[in-house]
């Protein structure tokens, strides 16, 4: 499959400025309740963005990033060789012995694992007193950057790809889920969403943005580079219907996020 069953990091970091402001803002906000040096573990820290933001922001730290693809560690690995990471899945680390870390951060990776109840529960266990579990997520399932391609899927031309072999895509849940599943078992629940506008050239910027994300487990159904060539071809043309450029012709692309955080 033309390599796409993996992370592509080169892909991903193209919008490295975009990704990297809601990692930012969620930092931050760990931050003003996590003064000093702090133990973190940064789960699915991909090519190591998330990792080395963490790093700035919470200097002294002892700071592990935590990834399940080889290629982003190596990305990781390669930009960042004064920081730690390491191999893992984040539920057999979440299902492990331990709660020694002041902050364990997920930066828009949760949504791609099954059971979210148990996971969180999980992962808030793993979380000295009064430390925090923070994470953040999309918080636009129904737009149109990603109803296209499941619509795609679901049309006749494509429906035999992913019939048989259905797309893992990632689940969305309200701030109210979030906030019923950890309160109970934290002392301090912070819950809140930002929406990031985005002005850019036009719907092919939108293809590439997704193209490092949510459009791969499509493309990696496909059975050959034709066959993706067409389907990405069909998924902008949605775009450009679903999209509207401004009088100056730039489209503004919203990108919604929702954050969460519990303290220990």
């Amino acid at each position: 499959m033309s390599g796409l069953g993996d992370w592509n990091p080169q892909q991903y970091l193209i919008f490295d400025r975009e990704r990297n402001r809601a990692v930012h803002d969620l930092a931050r906000r760990a931050r003003e309740h996590l003064p000093g040096r702090q133990r973190i573990m940064d789960l699915g820290s991909g090519p190591g963005n998330s990792t080395a933001i963490l790093a700035e922001t919470f200097p002294g730290s002892d700071i592990t990033g935590l990834d399940a693809s080889p290629t982003m560690l190596a990305a990781a690995r390669t930009a960042h060789p004064e920081l730690r990471f390491e191999a893992g899945d984040i539920r057999a680390w979440a299902g492990a012995s331990g709660a020694d870390y002041g902050l364990v951060f997920a930066n828009s990776v949760l949504h791609w694992l099954p059971e979210p109840q148990d996971l969180l529960r999980r992962l808030l266990e793993r979380v000295a007193a009064k430390g925090w579990l923070a994470f953040q997520i999309p918080a636009n399932w129904g737009a149109p950057v990603y109803q296209i391609p499941r619509d795609l899927a679901a049309a006749e031309r494509w429906r035999r790809y992913f019939d048989g072999n259905p797309v893992s895509v990632w689940q969305t849940h309200e701030l109210a889920f979030f906030y019923d599943v950890l309160a109970p078992h934290a002392a301090e629940v912070e819950l809140w969403e930002t929406t990031y506008q985005y002005a850019w050239p036009g719907p092919e910027t939108i293809v590439a943005w997704y193209e490092g994300s949510g459009l791969r487990p499509y493309l990696a159904a496909l059975p050959d580079e034709a066959a993706r060539q067409e389907f990405r071809a069909a998924y902008l043309d949605g775009l450009r219907q679903a999209y509207h450029t401004q009088p100056n012709g730039k489209l503004l692309f919203p990108f919604r996020r929702r954050f969460v955080m519990a303290r220990r």
